[in-house]
Protein backbone atom coordinates (compact mmCIF):
# COMPACT_ATOMS: atom_id res chain seq x y z
CA UNK A 1 0.00 0.00 0.00
CA UNK A 2 1.23 3.51 -0.83
CA UNK A 3 2.19 5.47 2.36
CA UNK A 4 2.61 9.11 0.26
CA UNK A 5 -0.80 9.87 -0.35
CA UNK A 6 0.52 12.74 -2.87
CA UNK A 7 -0.87 12.90 -6.27
CA UNK A 8 1.11 11.60 -9.14
CA UNK A 9 1.70 13.35 -12.12
CA UNK A 10 3.61 11.27 -15.23
CA UNK A 11 3.95 13.86 -18.41
CA UNK A 12 5.50 11.70 -21.80
CA UNK A 13 6.86 14.55 -23.95
CA UNK A 14 8.67 17.95 -23.20
CA UNK A 15 8.53 21.62 -25.44
CA UNK A 16 5.29 22.84 -25.43
CA UNK A 17 2.19 21.33 -23.87
CA UNK A 18 4.33 18.97 -21.80
CA UNK A 19 6.31 21.54 -19.98
CA UNK A 20 3.28 23.61 -19.81
CA UNK A 21 1.26 21.39 -17.41
CA UNK A 22 3.72 20.13 -15.51
CA UNK A 23 4.19 23.13 -14.63
CA UNK A 24 0.83 24.94 -13.94
CA UNK A 25 0.13 21.16 -12.30
CA UNK A 26 3.03 22.42 -9.86
CA UNK A 27 1.52 25.66 -9.17
CA UNK A 28 -1.66 24.07 -8.74
CA UNK A 29 -0.65 21.43 -6.50
CA UNK A 30 2.82 22.16 -4.18
CA UNK A 31 2.71 18.30 -3.19
CA UNK A 32 1.75 16.74 -6.21
CA UNK A 33 4.32 14.10 -7.70
CA UNK A 34 5.35 15.26 -11.07
CA UNK A 35 8.12 13.94 -13.61
CA UNK A 36 8.34 14.39 -17.13
CA UNK A 37 9.92 11.83 -19.58
CA UNK A 38 10.92 13.14 -22.88
CA UNK A 39 12.89 11.47 -25.62
CA UNK A 40 14.90 14.57 -26.47
CA UNK A 41 18.11 15.62 -25.32
CA UNK A 42 15.87 19.67 -24.58
CA UNK A 43 12.91 20.02 -22.87
CA UNK A 44 11.66 22.97 -23.77
CA UNK A 45 12.63 25.16 -26.63
CA UNK A 46 11.46 27.55 -29.32
CA UNK A 47 10.94 25.21 -31.97
CA UNK A 48 9.30 27.66 -34.58
CA UNK A 49 12.44 30.20 -33.85
CA UNK A 50 14.58 28.01 -35.63
CA UNK A 51 14.77 28.96 -39.13
CA UNK A 52 15.81 32.40 -37.85
CA UNK A 53 18.75 30.53 -35.92
CA UNK A 54 19.69 28.84 -39.12
CA UNK A 55 19.69 31.47 -41.33
CA UNK A 56 21.49 33.80 -38.42
CA UNK A 57 18.46 36.41 -37.56
CA UNK A 58 19.13 34.78 -33.79
CA UNK A 59 22.71 34.19 -33.01
CA UNK A 60 23.37 31.96 -30.43
CA UNK A 61 21.61 28.30 -30.19
CA UNK A 62 20.84 29.23 -26.75
CA UNK A 63 18.20 32.14 -27.69
CA UNK A 64 15.87 28.92 -28.76
CA UNK A 65 16.27 27.08 -25.28
CA UNK A 66 13.56 28.44 -22.71
CA UNK A 67 15.14 26.49 -19.80
CA UNK A 68 17.22 23.95 -19.68
CA UNK A 69 15.77 20.83 -17.45
CA UNK A 70 17.88 21.79 -14.54
CA UNK A 71 16.48 24.91 -14.05
CA UNK A 72 13.24 23.97 -15.04
CA UNK A 73 13.62 21.10 -12.20
CA UNK A 74 14.98 23.38 -9.61
CA UNK A 75 12.39 26.38 -10.46
CA UNK A 76 9.70 23.91 -10.18
CA UNK A 77 10.43 20.94 -8.65
CA UNK A 78 9.82 18.59 -11.14
CA UNK A 79 11.56 15.49 -11.95
CA UNK A 80 13.01 15.55 -15.90
CA UNK A 81 14.23 13.00 -17.25
CA UNK A 82 15.55 13.52 -21.06
CA UNK A 83 16.74 10.58 -22.88
CA UNK A 84 13.84 8.49 -22.20
CA UNK A 85 11.45 7.01 -24.08
CA UNK A 86 7.65 5.76 -23.40
CA UNK A 87 7.67 2.69 -24.97
CA UNK A 88 4.27 1.55 -23.73
CA UNK A 89 1.14 2.56 -21.84
CA UNK A 90 -1.03 0.60 -19.61
CA UNK A 91 -4.09 2.45 -18.82
CA UNK A 92 -5.71 -0.13 -16.59
CA UNK A 93 -2.93 -1.19 -14.21
CA UNK A 94 -2.03 3.55 -14.72
CA UNK A 95 1.77 2.12 -15.66
CA UNK A 96 3.91 3.47 -18.42
CA UNK A 97 7.07 1.34 -19.04
CA UNK A 98 10.28 3.84 -19.96
CA UNK A 99 13.22 2.74 -22.00
CA UNK A 100 16.40 4.67 -21.00
CA UNK A 101 18.06 5.69 -23.95
CA UNK A 102 21.56 5.85 -22.43
CA UNK A 103 21.82 2.87 -20.58
CA UNK A 104 18.90 0.82 -22.47
CA UNK A 105 17.46 -0.06 -19.53
CA UNK A 106 13.61 -0.10 -18.83
CA UNK A 107 11.81 0.46 -15.66
CA UNK A 108 8.10 1.13 -14.88
CA UNK A 109 6.60 4.55 -13.70
CA UNK A 110 2.62 4.61 -12.16
CA UNK A 111 0.37 7.58 -12.41
CA UNK A 112 -2.33 9.10 -10.82
CA UNK A 113 -2.81 11.21 -13.80
CA UNK A 114 -1.14 10.75 -17.19
CA UNK A 115 -0.11 13.47 -20.17
CA UNK A 116 0.49 12.18 -23.16
CA UNK A 117 2.47 15.14 -25.12
CA UNK A 118 4.45 13.37 -27.76
CA UNK A 119 3.78 15.96 -30.36
CA UNK A 120 4.17 15.08 -34.32
CA UNK A 121 7.28 14.10 -36.29
CA UNK A 122 8.12 15.39 -39.97
CA UNK A 123 6.86 13.25 -42.87
CA UNK A 124 10.12 12.21 -44.50
CA UNK A 125 9.46 10.63 -47.83
CA UNK A 126 10.71 7.22 -48.46
CA UNK A 127 12.83 8.00 -51.46
CA UNK A 128 16.82 7.39 -52.50
CA UNK A 129 18.83 9.83 -50.46
CA UNK A 130 16.65 10.90 -48.27
CA UNK A 131 18.83 9.64 -45.42
CA UNK A 132 22.08 11.27 -47.21
CA UNK A 133 24.43 14.19 -45.31
CA UNK A 134 23.07 17.57 -45.96
CA UNK A 135 18.97 16.55 -46.08
CA UNK A 136 16.99 18.05 -43.23
CA UNK A 137 13.91 18.42 -41.56
CA UNK A 138 13.76 21.59 -39.58
CA UNK A 139 12.16 20.02 -36.44
CA UNK A 140 14.59 19.28 -33.47
CA UNK A 141 17.63 21.57 -32.14
CA UNK A 142 20.39 19.46 -33.36
CA UNK A 143 18.60 19.60 -36.89
CA UNK A 144 18.74 23.80 -36.67
CA UNK A 145 22.46 23.45 -35.05
CA UNK A 146 23.54 20.97 -38.26
CA UNK A 147 22.38 23.31 -40.22
CA UNK A 148 23.70 26.43 -39.30
CA UNK A 149 27.02 24.42 -38.87
CA UNK A 150 26.64 24.01 -42.86
CA UNK A 151 26.12 27.34 -43.52
CA UNK A 152 28.22 29.07 -41.69
CA UNK A 153 31.51 27.09 -43.33
CA UNK A 154 30.12 28.67 -46.52
CA UNK A 155 29.93 25.60 -48.31
CA UNK A 156 26.49 25.84 -49.16
CA UNK A 157 25.91 27.62 -52.16
CA UNK A 158 22.59 26.09 -53.60
CA UNK A 159 19.82 24.66 -51.35
CA UNK A 160 16.62 22.95 -52.58
CA UNK A 161 13.15 23.76 -49.70
CA UNK A 162 10.83 20.87 -50.59
CA UNK A 163 7.47 22.30 -49.25
CA UNK A 164 5.92 25.36 -49.47
CA UNK A 165 4.10 25.91 -46.21
CA UNK A 166 4.65 27.77 -43.10
CA UNK A 167 8.07 26.47 -41.92
CA UNK A 168 9.34 25.86 -45.90
CA UNK A 169 8.80 29.45 -46.67
CA UNK A 170 10.87 30.72 -44.04
CA UNK A 171 13.54 28.72 -44.61
CA UNK A 172 13.64 30.17 -48.02
CA UNK A 173 13.93 33.70 -46.68
CA UNK A 174 16.56 32.44 -44.06
CA UNK A 175 18.69 30.77 -46.64
CA UNK A 176 18.27 33.73 -49.35
CA UNK A 177 19.78 35.99 -45.95
CA UNK A 178 22.62 33.76 -46.47
CA UNK A 179 23.42 34.17 -49.92
CA UNK A 180 22.13 31.14 -50.81
CA UNK A 181 20.61 30.30 -54.03
CA UNK A 182 17.26 28.89 -53.14
CA UNK A 183 14.42 26.43 -55.08
CA UNK A 184 11.60 25.83 -53.68
CA UNK A 185 9.47 22.86 -54.71
CA UNK A 186 5.82 22.21 -53.86
CA UNK A 187 3.50 19.73 -54.98
CA UNK A 188 0.02 21.37 -54.92
CA UNK A 189 -0.53 24.06 -57.41
CA UNK A 190 0.44 26.90 -55.23
CA UNK A 191 2.45 27.70 -52.94
CA UNK A 192 1.33 28.32 -49.23
CA UNK A 193 -1.70 25.40 -49.12
CA UNK A 194 -3.42 26.67 -46.27
CA UNK A 195 -4.24 30.01 -48.09
CA UNK A 196 -6.37 31.22 -51.29
CA UNK A 197 -5.13 31.69 -54.64
CA UNK A 198 -4.53 35.80 -54.40
CA UNK A 199 -2.24 35.14 -50.77
CA UNK A 200 -0.45 32.21 -52.74
CA UNK A 201 -0.01 34.87 -55.84
CA UNK A 202 1.11 37.30 -53.78
CA UNK A 203 3.94 35.17 -51.95
CA UNK A 204 5.37 33.79 -55.37
CA UNK A 205 5.65 37.71 -56.36
CA UNK A 206 8.41 38.16 -53.26
CA UNK A 207 9.77 35.08 -53.82
CA UNK A 208 11.08 35.48 -57.24
CA UNK A 209 11.39 39.06 -56.62
CA UNK A 210 14.07 37.86 -54.44
CA UNK A 211 15.67 35.88 -56.75
CA UNK A 212 14.02 32.39 -55.72
CA UNK A 213 12.98 29.47 -58.34
CA UNK A 214 9.87 27.91 -58.13
CA UNK A 215 8.55 24.67 -59.01
CA UNK A 216 4.55 23.70 -58.11
CA UNK A 217 2.65 21.00 -59.29
CA UNK A 218 5.41 18.77 -59.03
CA UNK A 219 7.00 16.17 -56.31
CA UNK A 220 10.18 15.55 -55.30
CA UNK A 221 11.49 11.92 -56.73
CA UNK A 222 15.04 11.67 -55.66
CA UNK A 223 17.66 12.87 -54.12
CA UNK A 224 21.58 12.34 -55.24
CA UNK A 225 24.44 12.31 -53.83
CA UNK A 226 27.11 10.18 -51.58
CA UNK A 227 28.04 9.31 -48.14
CA UNK A 228 31.20 10.76 -48.69
CA UNK A 229 30.58 14.00 -49.83
CA UNK A 230 26.91 14.62 -49.57
CA UNK A 231 23.39 15.72 -51.08
CA UNK A 232 24.87 17.43 -54.71
CA UNK A 233 21.12 17.49 -56.45
CA UNK A 234 17.39 16.61 -56.24
CA UNK A 235 15.36 15.45 -58.88
CA UNK A 236 12.12 16.55 -59.30
CA UNK A 237 9.30 16.51 -62.72
CA UNK A 238 12.81 14.50 -64.67
CA UNK A 239 14.99 17.75 -64.00
CA UNK A 240 17.99 17.65 -62.36
CA UNK A 241 18.50 20.59 -59.68
CA UNK A 242 22.01 21.05 -58.31
CA UNK A 243 22.02 21.12 -54.07
CA UNK A 244 23.89 21.49 -51.06
CA UNK A 245 21.51 21.50 -48.69
CA UNK A 246 17.87 19.69 -48.87
CA UNK A 247 15.05 21.10 -46.49
CA UNK A 248 12.04 18.31 -46.62
CA UNK A 249 9.46 20.49 -44.96
CA UNK A 250 6.55 18.58 -46.44
CA UNK A 251 4.90 18.09 -43.40
CA UNK A 252 4.26 16.39 -39.95
CA UNK A 253 2.08 13.49 -38.74
CA UNK A 254 0.95 13.04 -34.53
CA UNK A 255 3.22 11.07 -32.81
CA UNK A 256 0.10 8.81 -31.75
CA UNK A 257 1.31 4.68 -32.07
CA UNK A 258 1.94 5.26 -28.90
CA UNK A 259 -1.36 5.64 -27.64
CA UNK A 260 -3.05 3.96 -30.01
CA UNK A 261 -1.34 0.58 -28.90
CA UNK A 262 -2.80 1.69 -25.24
CA UNK A 263 -6.49 1.63 -26.85
CA UNK A 264 -6.67 5.57 -26.69
CA UNK A 265 -9.06 6.91 -29.53
CA UNK A 266 -8.00 8.48 -32.06
CA UNK A 267 -9.64 11.10 -34.05
CA UNK A 268 -11.31 11.48 -37.43
CA UNK A 269 -8.12 13.39 -38.15
CA UNK A 270 -5.16 10.82 -36.94
CA UNK A 271 -4.66 13.09 -33.79
CA UNK A 272 -5.80 11.89 -30.63
CA UNK A 273 -9.35 12.10 -29.77
CA UNK A 274 -10.21 14.40 -26.67
CA UNK A 275 -12.94 16.43 -25.19
CA UNK A 276 -13.39 19.95 -24.02
CA UNK A 277 -11.55 19.04 -21.15
CA UNK A 278 -8.50 17.28 -23.09
CA UNK A 279 -9.23 13.75 -21.27
CA UNK A 280 -8.89 10.95 -23.77
CA UNK A 281 -11.43 7.58 -23.56
CA UNK A 282 -9.66 7.12 -20.22
CA UNK A 283 -10.67 10.17 -18.00
CA UNK A 284 -7.30 10.11 -16.43
CA UNK A 285 -4.94 10.42 -19.21
CA UNK A 286 -5.13 13.57 -20.73
CA UNK A 287 -3.21 14.48 -24.59
CA UNK A 288 -2.46 17.74 -25.52
CA UNK A 289 -0.30 19.69 -28.53
CA UNK A 290 0.76 18.27 -32.12
CA UNK A 291 -0.62 14.94 -31.01
CA UNK A 292 -4.05 15.96 -30.46
CA UNK A 293 -6.78 17.30 -32.39
CA UNK A 294 -9.24 19.98 -31.95
CA UNK A 295 -12.55 21.39 -32.83
CA UNK A 296 -12.73 23.87 -35.79
CA UNK A 297 -14.84 26.64 -33.58
CA UNK A 298 -16.27 27.78 -37.30
CA UNK A 299 -17.66 24.73 -38.15
CA UNK A 300 -17.89 22.88 -34.66
CA UNK A 301 -15.79 19.43 -36.59
CA UNK A 302 -12.90 17.86 -35.56
CA UNK A 303 -9.41 19.98 -37.43
CA UNK A 304 -5.71 19.32 -36.57
CA UNK A 305 -3.72 22.77 -36.14
CA UNK A 306 -0.22 21.63 -34.71
CA UNK A 307 0.61 25.22 -33.72
CA UNK A 308 2.81 26.07 -30.30
CA UNK A 309 0.81 28.67 -29.31
CA UNK A 310 -2.05 25.55 -28.78
CA UNK A 311 0.24 23.32 -27.07
CA UNK A 312 0.90 26.20 -24.60
CA UNK A 313 -3.16 26.55 -23.79
CA UNK A 314 -3.87 23.16 -23.78
CA UNK A 315 -0.90 22.49 -21.58
CA UNK A 316 -2.43 25.01 -19.15
CA UNK A 317 -5.90 23.31 -19.13
CA UNK A 318 -4.15 19.96 -18.23
CA UNK A 319 -2.61 21.04 -15.68
CA UNK A 320 -5.40 22.33 -14.02
CA UNK A 321 -7.46 19.27 -14.76
CA UNK A 322 -4.94 16.73 -14.06
CA UNK A 323 -4.59 18.29 -10.42
CA UNK A 324 -8.53 18.39 -9.56
CA UNK A 325 -9.46 21.55 -11.38
CA UNK A 326 -12.05 21.70 -14.03
CA UNK A 327 -10.80 23.80 -17.13
CA UNK A 328 -12.00 23.92 -20.71
CA UNK A 329 -10.44 24.05 -24.33
CA UNK A 330 -13.09 25.30 -26.87
CA UNK A 331 -11.47 24.43 -29.87
CA UNK A 332 -9.11 26.84 -32.28
CA UNK A 333 -9.64 29.21 -35.31
CA UNK A 334 -6.62 27.97 -36.43
CA UNK A 335 -4.63 31.13 -36.59
CA UNK A 336 -1.47 31.39 -37.76
CA UNK A 337 0.82 34.35 -39.48
CA UNK A 338 4.28 34.06 -40.96
CA UNK A 339 6.67 36.14 -43.05
CA UNK A 340 8.54 35.98 -46.25
CA UNK A 341 11.21 38.70 -46.92
CA UNK A 342 9.21 41.95 -46.60
CA UNK A 343 5.74 40.22 -47.00
CA UNK A 344 3.93 39.37 -43.82
CA UNK A 345 0.75 36.56 -44.18
CA UNK A 346 -1.94 35.83 -42.00
CA UNK A 347 -5.04 34.02 -41.41
CA UNK A 348 -7.91 32.86 -39.10
CA UNK A 349 -10.76 30.72 -39.23
CA UNK A 350 -11.77 29.62 -42.80
CA UNK A 351 -10.64 30.64 -45.83
CA UNK A 352 -12.61 30.69 -49.25
CA UNK A 353 -11.89 27.06 -50.50
CA UNK A 354 -11.99 25.72 -46.99
CA UNK A 355 -15.98 27.13 -47.11
CA UNK A 356 -16.67 25.86 -50.89
CA UNK A 357 -15.58 22.60 -49.49
CA UNK A 358 -18.12 22.79 -46.91
CA UNK A 359 -20.45 23.89 -49.05
CA UNK A 360 -21.55 27.30 -46.91
CA UNK A 361 -22.99 29.75 -48.60
CA UNK A 362 -20.47 32.90 -48.07
CA UNK A 363 -19.54 36.87 -49.33
CA UNK A 364 -16.13 37.90 -49.89
CA UNK A 365 -14.28 41.14 -50.02
CA UNK A 366 -11.18 41.94 -50.31
CA UNK A 367 -10.25 45.30 -49.25
CA UNK A 368 -6.48 47.32 -49.86
CA UNK A 369 -5.36 50.27 -47.13
CA UNK A 370 -2.71 52.28 -45.48
CA UNK A 371 -1.71 50.96 -41.95
CA UNK A 372 -1.19 54.70 -41.26
CA UNK A 373 -2.75 57.87 -42.44
CA UNK A 374 -1.59 58.85 -46.03
CA UNK A 375 0.37 61.89 -44.51
CA UNK A 376 2.02 59.24 -42.13
CA UNK A 377 5.92 58.69 -43.03
CA UNK A 378 6.50 54.43 -43.28
CA UNK A 379 3.25 53.73 -44.34
CA UNK A 380 2.18 50.10 -45.89
CA UNK A 381 0.20 48.42 -47.36
CA UNK A 382 -2.30 46.06 -45.58
CA UNK A 383 -5.00 43.45 -47.59
CA UNK A 384 -7.52 42.08 -45.86
CA UNK A 385 -10.01 39.68 -47.50
CA UNK A 386 -13.20 38.91 -44.99
CA UNK A 387 -15.68 36.05 -45.55
CA UNK A 388 -19.05 36.31 -43.94
CA UNK A 389 -22.09 33.53 -44.11
CA UNK A 390 -24.38 35.26 -45.42
CA UNK A 391 -27.29 34.01 -43.56
CA UNK A 392 -26.06 35.03 -40.33
CA UNK A 393 -24.16 37.57 -41.31
CA UNK A 394 -21.19 36.04 -38.79
CA UNK A 395 -17.81 36.43 -39.62
CA UNK A 396 -16.06 32.84 -40.67
CA UNK A 397 -12.80 34.00 -42.18
CA UNK A 398 -10.31 36.21 -43.30
CA UNK A 399 -6.73 36.62 -45.00
CA UNK A 400 -4.69 39.68 -44.47
CA UNK A 401 -1.46 39.78 -46.06
CA UNK A 402 0.82 42.94 -47.25
CA UNK A 403 3.91 44.84 -45.96
CA UNK A 404 2.21 46.59 -42.90
CA UNK A 405 0.98 45.40 -39.79
CA UNK A 406 -0.75 42.45 -40.58
CA UNK A 407 -0.93 41.11 -36.98
CA UNK A 408 -2.80 43.85 -35.22
CA UNK A 409 -5.25 42.76 -37.49
CA UNK A 410 -5.99 39.52 -37.57
CA UNK A 411 -5.49 39.14 -33.78
CA UNK A 412 -8.56 41.83 -34.06
CA UNK A 413 -10.47 39.81 -36.32
CA UNK A 414 -9.74 36.52 -34.70
CA UNK A 415 -11.59 38.04 -31.59
CA UNK A 416 -14.51 38.86 -33.33
CA UNK A 417 -14.33 35.40 -35.26
CA UNK A 418 -13.93 33.59 -31.37
CA UNK A 419 -17.11 35.37 -30.05
CA UNK A 420 -19.31 34.47 -33.18
CA UNK A 421 -19.03 38.20 -34.00
CA UNK A 422 -21.04 39.69 -37.51
CA UNK A 423 -20.23 41.88 -40.07
CA UNK A 424 -22.22 44.59 -38.25
CA UNK A 425 -20.15 44.22 -34.75
CA UNK A 426 -17.36 44.49 -36.69
CA UNK A 427 -17.57 47.92 -37.86
CA UNK A 428 -19.07 48.53 -34.57
CA UNK A 429 -15.66 48.13 -33.00
CA UNK A 430 -13.80 50.96 -30.87
CA UNK A 431 -10.52 50.39 -31.77
CA UNK A 432 -7.74 52.82 -31.03
CA UNK A 433 -6.61 55.75 -33.04
CA UNK A 434 -3.38 58.00 -33.53
CA UNK A 435 -1.65 58.72 -37.05
CA UNK A 436 1.85 57.14 -35.26
CA UNK A 437 -0.47 53.93 -35.56
CA UNK A 438 -3.53 53.64 -37.38
CA UNK A 439 -5.80 55.62 -39.91
CA UNK A 440 -9.13 57.05 -38.45
CA UNK A 441 -11.49 54.15 -40.03
CA UNK A 442 -9.62 51.28 -39.35
CA UNK A 443 -8.65 49.06 -41.58
CA UNK A 444 -11.08 45.80 -39.97
CA UNK A 445 -13.70 48.39 -39.99
CA UNK A 446 -13.42 49.18 -43.18
CA UNK A 447 -13.21 46.03 -44.44
CA UNK A 448 -16.26 45.31 -42.46
CA UNK A 449 -18.12 48.18 -44.12
CA UNK A 450 -17.40 47.12 -47.62
CA UNK A 451 -18.41 43.31 -46.53
CA UNK A 452 -22.04 44.80 -45.06
CA UNK A 453 -22.23 46.95 -48.46
CA UNK A 454 -22.02 43.74 -50.26
CA UNK A 455 -24.24 41.51 -48.08
CA UNK A 456 -26.92 44.36 -48.02
CA UNK A 457 -26.83 44.39 -51.93
CA UNK A 458 -25.63 48.20 -52.29
CA UNK A 459 -22.54 47.18 -54.25
CA UNK A 460 -21.73 44.39 -56.56
CA UNK A 461 -17.53 43.57 -56.61
CA UNK A 462 -15.10 40.98 -58.15
CA UNK A 463 -12.18 39.21 -56.73
CA UNK A 464 -9.05 40.03 -58.67
CA UNK A 465 -8.57 36.55 -59.32
CA UNK A 466 -11.76 35.88 -60.68
CA UNK A 467 -11.09 39.05 -63.11
CA UNK A 468 -7.60 37.33 -63.75
CA UNK A 469 -9.38 34.02 -64.33
CA UNK A 470 -11.77 35.63 -67.06
CA UNK A 471 -8.69 37.31 -69.00
CA UNK A 472 -6.79 34.15 -68.96
CA UNK A 473 -9.52 32.11 -70.45
CA UNK A 474 -9.49 34.77 -73.43
CA UNK A 475 -13.27 35.81 -71.74
CA UNK A 476 -14.61 38.35 -74.20
CA UNK A 477 -17.98 39.58 -71.67
CA UNK A 478 -16.68 42.00 -70.01
CA UNK A 479 -15.46 45.63 -70.67
CA UNK A 480 -12.63 46.44 -68.33
CA UNK A 481 -12.34 50.40 -67.34
CA UNK A 482 -9.43 51.67 -64.88
CA UNK A 483 -10.73 54.76 -63.59
CA UNK A 484 -7.65 56.31 -62.08
CA UNK A 485 -5.85 59.44 -62.75
CA UNK A 486 -3.30 59.97 -66.15
CA UNK A 487 -0.31 60.04 -63.87
CA UNK A 488 -1.06 56.47 -62.14
CA UNK A 489 -1.16 54.66 -65.49
CA UNK A 490 2.83 53.53 -65.60
CA UNK A 491 1.39 51.30 -62.94
CA UNK A 492 -0.44 48.83 -64.62
CA UNK A 493 -2.26 45.28 -64.54
CA UNK A 494 -2.14 42.91 -67.61
CA UNK A 495 -5.28 43.22 -68.45
CA UNK A 496 -6.57 42.79 -71.82
CA UNK A 497 -8.27 45.47 -73.69
CA UNK A 498 -8.26 47.95 -70.65
CA UNK A 499 -10.25 51.38 -71.21
CA UNK A 500 -8.93 54.21 -69.18
CA UNK A 501 -11.43 56.90 -68.03
CA UNK A 502 -10.59 58.75 -64.73
CA UNK A 503 -13.26 59.06 -62.60
CA UNK A 504 -13.71 62.89 -63.43
CA UNK A 505 -14.88 62.68 -66.93
CA UNK A 506 -16.79 58.98 -66.26
CA UNK A 507 -19.95 60.64 -66.59
CA UNK A 508 -18.51 61.96 -70.03
CA UNK A 509 -17.28 58.88 -71.52
CA UNK A 510 -20.33 56.73 -70.84
CA UNK A 511 -20.81 56.17 -74.51
CA UNK A 512 -17.60 54.67 -74.93
CA UNK A 513 -18.62 51.65 -72.72
CA UNK A 514 -21.64 48.80 -73.78
CA UNK A 515 -24.64 47.92 -71.81
CA UNK A 516 -24.72 44.52 -72.99
CA UNK A 517 -21.60 43.14 -71.20
CA UNK A 518 -20.66 43.38 -67.64
CA UNK A 519 -18.37 46.83 -66.92
CA UNK A 520 -15.80 45.99 -64.24
CA UNK A 521 -14.04 49.41 -62.72
CA UNK A 522 -10.74 49.40 -61.34
CA UNK A 523 -8.75 51.75 -59.46
CA UNK A 524 -5.35 51.49 -56.77
CA UNK A 525 -7.13 50.40 -53.83
CA UNK A 526 -11.09 49.37 -54.80
CA UNK A 527 -12.47 53.12 -53.09
CA UNK A 528 -12.64 55.38 -56.70
CA UNK A 529 -13.84 51.82 -58.43
CA UNK A 530 -16.79 51.53 -56.21
CA UNK A 531 -18.07 55.47 -56.89
CA UNK A 532 -17.37 54.51 -60.31
CA UNK A 533 -19.62 51.31 -60.22
CA UNK A 534 -22.22 53.68 -58.48
CA UNK A 535 -22.11 56.36 -61.32
CA UNK A 536 -22.60 53.35 -64.17
CA UNK A 537 -25.02 52.03 -62.03
CA UNK A 538 -27.50 55.03 -61.74
CA UNK A 539 -26.88 55.97 -65.46
CA UNK A 540 -28.29 52.63 -66.35
CA UNK A 541 -25.88 49.69 -66.67
CA UNK A 542 -27.36 46.80 -65.75
CA UNK A 543 -24.35 44.50 -65.17
CA UNK A 544 -21.68 46.45 -63.49
CA UNK A 545 -18.87 45.27 -60.79
CA UNK A 546 -16.03 46.66 -59.05
CA UNK A 547 -12.89 45.17 -58.62
CA UNK A 548 -12.17 44.42 -54.68
CA UNK A 549 -8.64 45.66 -53.66
CA UNK A 550 -7.95 47.79 -56.90
CA UNK A 551 -4.31 47.01 -58.56
CA UNK A 552 -2.64 46.78 -55.25
CA UNK A 553 -4.74 43.38 -54.65
CA UNK A 554 -3.90 42.38 -58.27
CA UNK A 555 -2.22 38.86 -58.43
CA UNK A 556 0.39 39.36 -61.17
CA UNK A 557 3.32 41.77 -60.52
CA UNK A 558 2.86 45.61 -60.88
CA UNK A 559 5.48 47.58 -61.97
CA UNK A 560 6.61 50.31 -59.38
CA UNK A 561 4.84 54.32 -60.97
CA UNK A 562 8.16 55.43 -59.49
CA UNK A 563 9.87 53.68 -61.98
CA UNK A 564 9.44 54.95 -65.19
Amino acid sequence: MRENKNKRIVVIGGVAAGTKAAAKARRQDPNAEITIYTNEKYISYAGCGQPYYIGGEIAAKDALLARTPEQFQQASRINVHTSHKAVRIDPHAKTVEILDLNSNQSFTASYDALVIATGASPIIPPLPGFDLPGVYAVRTVPDAEAMRSMLDSGKVKEAVVVGGGYIGLEMVENLVAQNVKVTVVEREPQLAPLFDEEVAAHIRNALRHNGVDIITGSSLESIQGSREYGVKSVMVGGREIPADLVILSIGIRPNVQLAKEAGIELGSTGAIRVNERLQTNFPDIYAGGDCTESIQLVTGKPTWVPLGSTANKQGRVIGINATGGDAVFPGVLGTGIFRVFDLNVARTGLIEKELKAEGIDYEAAIVAMDDKPHYMAGLQKVIIKLLAEKSSRRLIGAEVWGRGKVDKVVDTLATVLYFKGTVDDAMQLDLAYAPPFAPALGNVITAANVLQNKLDKNTEGILPMDVKKKIDLGDDDFVFVDVRPPEMRDQLCSMKDCLFIPMPTLKQNLERLPKDKMVITSCLIGMTAAQAYRVLKQNGFPNVRYMDGGVTAWPDPVPNPDKK
